[in-house]
C-alpha cells in the first residue's frame, strides 16, 4: 500500500464513514419513532441500498492501493463522490421535526437520493472505462462490466422515476441484490 493511497483513503474513508453514520442514525431514529411514525418499506430499502453501495465503494477503493501520487483532480473526484453519498444519506430519513411517514418522505426525496447514487457510481466508473480503452479488455469483460453497470443504472432510474411505491421497492430490491451478488462474485 502506497503512502499516497493511505493519505487519500483516510480522507475518502472519513467522508464515506459520515454517510454510513447518517444512514445508521436514520435507521435508529426510525426505530425509536416506530410507535408514532409508520416505518413502511421504501425508506428502509433506500437506506439498505446506500449501506450496501457504500460498503462496495469502500472495498473497491482498495484496487487503488498502489497509487503512486495524488492529483488535485483525483482528490476533488473522491470528495465529490463521497459528498454526493453523504447528501443522499441525509435525504433518506425525515428529520425529527417532520411529520411525514418514512415512505411519504422518501417518495418525495427519491429522485435526489437515486440520482446522487447514480452520479457517484458514474464518477467511479471513469477509471475502469478509461482502462477498457487503454489496455485490452476482452469482449466478455467489457460486456459483463457494461451489463452490470447499465442494469444497476436502470434500476436506480426506475427507483427515482416510478410513481408506485411497489415499483420503487422492486427496483430497490433488484439493485440491492445486484450489488451484493456482483460484489460477492467479483470482489
Amino acid at each position: 500500500m502506497s503512502e499516497a493511497f493511505g493519505f487519500m483513503f483516510a480522507f475518502y474513508g472519513l467522508l464515506l464513514g459520515l454517510a454510513v453514520a447518517e444512514v445508521a442514525s436514520g435507521f435508529s431514529r426510525a426505530y425509536d419513532e416506530r410507535q408514532t411514525r409508520k416505518l413502511g418499506f421504501v425508506a428502509p430499502l433506500f437506506g439498505t441500498l446506500l449501506l450496501v453501495d457504500l460498503i462496495t465503494f469502500w472495498m473497491n477503493a482498495w484496487a487503488y492501493r498502489e497509487l503512486a501520487e495524488i492529483s488535485y483532480l483525483a482528490a476533488f473526484a473522491v470528495a465529490l463522490v463521497a459528498l454526493l453519498y453523504y447528501f443522499a444519506a441525509t435525504q433518506v430519513f425525515p428529520k425529527a421535526t417532520e411529520t411525514d411517514t418514512l415512505d411519504d418522505h422518501i417518495m418525495g426525496h427519491r429522485r435526489e437520493v437515486a440520482f446522487c447514487v447514480l452520479a457517484s457510481n458514474l464518477l467511479t466508473q471513469i477509471p475502469p472505462a478509461t482502462s477498457a480503452f487503454t489496455t485490452p479488455w476482452s469482449l466478455s469483460d467489457i460486456t459483463l462490466w457494461a451489463g452490470l453497470n447499465l442494469t444497476y443504472y436502470g434500476l436506480l432510474c426506475t427507483a427515482a422515476l416510478a410513481k408506485s411505491k411497489k415499483t420503487v421497492g422492486i427496483a430497490l430490491v433488484g439493485a440491492i441484490l445486484l450489488i451484493t451478488g456482483a460484489t460477492a462474485l467479483f470482489a
